[in-house]
């Protein structure tokens, strides 16, 4: 998109030929589809999951107090979902 932006047509047509070439030619690899839908798989078995605290918005005092926002917590999954990766590149 950039390469358009910026160089315009007709010219940018070499970046994405070179782009399309690049991912037509790359190694083939199921792992981002697997992750879609072991995720869309966790959503049907448990519904919507409450976002963790950290990752909430606290616009208020009274939010932060409730421990909304807090960066001191690592992952970014619902509690019930634990430390989960769906995404495993293989290779």
């Amino acid at each position: 998109f950039r390469a358009v932006e910026t160089i315009g047509l007709p010219e940018a047509q070499y970046n994405l030929a070179h782009g399309v070439t690049y991912l037509a030619s790359a190694p083939k690899d199921r792992s981002a589809g697997e992750a879609y839908w072991a995720a869309v798989d966790d959503v049907k078995r448990h519904g919507n999951l409450p976002v963790p605290m950290h990752l909430r918005n606290a616009p208020t005092q009274l939010m932060k107090e409730m421990g909304y926002g807090k960066r001191e917590q690592e992952g970014n999954l619902p509690q019930k979902l634990g430390k989960k990766r769906y995404y495993r590149p293989k290779g």
